[in-house]
């Protein structure tokens, strides 16, 4: 192979526009590279208007970004056209939002995904960098296939993030049961009503979990899997060299892509700039607190704006005990998505006031406008009772949230089966130690015990676990102190960018070795 030509390129590709963690990743990384000299071109979906967060050059600003643009499909969706079949199509995803113009993978057809993968195609090989190093893709998506033809011959290298073998799974299972009981995909889509589908897995005579997951999936989004199962695992044969972020991820997708050896662990990384403890005054920590709640309030309820959830000072005043002293705070962060398991802490959350004096309150960051699984939490904390007490920040810009950590006593995330969950090492990162459930990314980050204990560990989908562990952690200050410290140490020696960047230039050089 000729030598590479200095300073090193490297192009990189993302399906969607900026929402979730892989967005943050990719933005840090990034940066990081550039720092270190080397040339950097991003193709990135972009959505709304500049100086929003879902907007590409708004998101990644400084970075060389190549945006494919999805608002005119978004047009297309709010005219009640098909937004996968314009010019530019808006891409699938791999959660089932409702009705969104970014539908379920499987329920996109063959014909929709071909315009998508074509638009891309031509979308990369229009603005590609012209002598890339490397190819950096992350998910597996269709990207993988119009890379084959936009970047012929060039070392290629993929990030599976976990959403993506979430999917992979679900339509594995699905594809399963609809075989075991001897109905196609179509069929089953085709069923009156849940009480069509519960007799029907009686008679197949199912367990508790087939009979689950038959009654509660809404099984039109489902019914390509077979040809999106088939795609994505070809997808990976394209992918170059694939890393996940965690030690269940590479288990998992070493099964469901039928890999020959697991792809290499590499973690994210966090910001151990930006996140990091600082002294904040009660005053100055109310006034953060009245701008995200009251004077710029961006939570928002079922089929609302965000804004239409907001607070008056008077609101702000159940914060404080009756020694005008903060409450213990709790803090959430991340989507409304069911596997983030919002109703586990909102239950766990009802016995947790009853159990300390003064209650603790919660503090709920997150939830991208429109976007949510199962009941609203603004309903559910109504039909608990513990409105009064859950507070609604909406989604807010990432450079805000390092305040936010600083502003809580605890940050809890009781999600299962995080594929990484950044969050809760810019929690450790910020002095702000972290309660999640001891599955997925946080059994890999968080220490729960013992003299290096960064957080707590508890049992995924168990409330009282989770209230008892809260009561646990609040009541003693000096345990909190102790894993605030070490969560801080923890992050800067094994989670700085730094640390992960130096572990995908060597995964380049790999890629670059073993075209």
């Amino acid at each position: 192979m000729a030598p590479v030509t200095h300073p090193p390129a490297l192009d990189t590709g993302v399906l969607f526009w900026p929402r979730g963690g892989s967005a943050q990743v990719i933005r840090y990384h990034l940066r990081e590279l550039e720092t270190r000299g080397w040339n950097t071109t991003l193709h990135a979906g972009s959505l709304g208007r500049p100086g929003e967060p879902s907007h590409g050059e708004t998101f990644y600003h400084g970075l060389n970004l190549r945006a494919y643009d999805y608002n005119d499909a978004q047009k297309r969706f709010t005219r009640s056209l098909n937004p996968q079949q314009g010019p530019r199509p808006f891409h699938p995803s791999y959660e089932d939002r409702g009705h969104c113009p970014d539908p379920l993978f499987p329920a996109v057809p063959p014909e929709d995904a071909d315009r998508i993968t074509d638009a891309w195609t031509e979308h990369l090989t229009r603005h590609r960098s012209k002598t890339p190093t490397v190819l950096h893709l992350h998910h597996l998506s269709p990207l993988q296939t119009s890379a084959r033809t936009a970047y012929p011959g060039t070392p290629r290298v993929t990030t599976l993030h976990g959403t993506e073998l979430k999917l992979i799974d679900g339509m594995n299972r699905r594809l399963g049961l609809a075989r075991s009981i001897g109905l196609s995909l179509k069929e089953l889509a085709h069923l009156p009503g849940p009480d069509q589908a519960l007799e029907l897995a009686r008679h197949a005579t199912l367990d508790e979990a087939d009979t689950t997951l038959l009654t509660t999936t809404d099984w039109p989004q489902w019914v390509h899997c077979e040809y999106w199962l088939a795609q994505l695992r070809e997808a990976a044969q394209h992918a170059g060299h694939l890393a996940v972020v965690s030690d269940q991820d590479q288990d998992l997708a070493q099964r469901l892509l039928h890999l020959s050896a697991p792809p290499p662990v590499i973690p994210n990384g966090v910001d151990t700039t930006s996140f990091r403890p600082f002294s904040l005054t009660p005053d100055a920590r109310m006034r953060h607190l009245r701008r995200w709640l009251v004077t710029d309030p961006q939570g928002w309820g079922p089929g609302q704006t965000p804004g239409s959830i907001r607070y008056t000072d008077q609101d702000l005043e159940r914060l404080r005990d009756s020694q005008g002293r903060f409450r213990p705070l709790l803090l959430w962060v991340g989507r409304f998505l069911d596997f983030k398991r919002v109703p586990v802490l909102l239950e766990a959350f009802a016995a947790l006031r009853t159990r300390m004096d003064p209650a603790p309150a919660l503090l709920m960051w997150g939830g991208y406008p429109g976007e949510y699984e199962g009941t609203h939490p603004a309903d559910l904390a109504a039909r608990l009772g513990i409105q009064e007490d859950v507070y609604f920040a909406g989604w807010r810009g990432h450079e805000e949230l390092p305040t936010g950590l600083n502003c809580a006593d605890l940050f809890v995330a009781p999600a299962v089966n995080e594929p990484f969950g950044m969050v809760y090492v810019e929690a450790m990162a910020s002095g702000t130690p972290p309660v999640a459930t001891a599955t997925g990314g946080p059994l890999r980050t968080i220490i729960p015990s013992g003299p290096t204990a960064t957080g707590w560990l508890v049992r995924p989908d168990d409330s009282e676990d989770l209230a008892s562990t809260l009561t646990t952690a609040l009541s003693d200050p000096a345990e909190l102190a102790r894993r605030s410290s070490n969560g801080r140490t923890h992050t800067q020696s094994a989670y700085s960018w730094a640390h992960t960047t130096d572990h995908y230039i060597n995964l380049y050089d790999r890629a670059r070795t073993h075209l």
